[in-house]
């Protein structure tokens, strides 16, 4: 019974595989582009902008890989994170052209 419900849950073996590097590559990427809007965004001085970002992005690279792993359905992780990557992305962009701190 367990094994059908498992099965149900995850599909098939590429479901698997697309959460695992959802989980990890990917995961890398969207909490790196975090850190580092954390990092520029932040109303401090650079130095603890950067600790603060640094230390929070070890909590969200956990968070995000919990979360591969707990939504049903594995199109919606990756929209999600797409969208997150592009948020994040255009932001670091915009924060750099606007002569943002670094």
């Amino acid at each position: 019974m367990a094994s059908k419900a498992v099965k149900a849950r995850t599909g098939n073996g590429w479901g698997i595989a697309a959460r695992v590097v959802a989980a990890i590559p990917a995961n890398y990427l969207l909490t790196s582009l975090a850190t580092a809007c954390l990092a520029r965004l932040l109303p401090m001085p650079t130095a603890e902008a950067t600790l603060t970002a640094t230390l929070l992005s070890f909590a969200l690279l956990a968070v995000i890989a919990l979360i591969a792993f707990a939504v049903r359905s594995v199109r919606a992780l990756w929209l999600w994170m797409l969208v997150a990557g592009g948020v994040m992305a255009g932001t670091l962009w915009l924060s750099i052209v606007l002569g943002g701190r670094l």
